[in-house]
């Protein structure tokens, strides 16, 4: 009789390429140094690490407007973590 396995939906955990590595670091110190950032204040692969939940952003009320702010999410944290940087968001 034939041995039946379960088919489980496999997750390819996501690859980044030094650009996106360098892009996440410095998203995170300036998240670290509680500075805001965008996508115009860090070079390149933003949109990358957006669509693969590496950053993400939050509507907040400031003084009676609006404002986006932009974080490094847990997802990122634990990449950076994988690839053996030290520092910490």
């Amino acid at each position: 009789m034939a041995k039946i396995i379960p088919i489980l939906k496999i997750i390819k955990p996501a690859s980044l390429s030094p650009l996106m590595i360098k892009t996440l670091r410095a998203a995170c110190k300036k998240q670290n140094n509680n500075e805001r950032f965008g996508q115009k204040d860090l070079n390149g692969s933003f949109t990358a690490l957006l669509k693969r939940e590496f950053i993400d952003a939050k509507t907040v009320t400031i003084m009676g407007k609006r404002e986006v702010l932009w974080f490094v999410t847990i997802s990122g944290k634990n990449i950076l973590g994988k690839l053996g940087f030290p520092e910490a968001c």
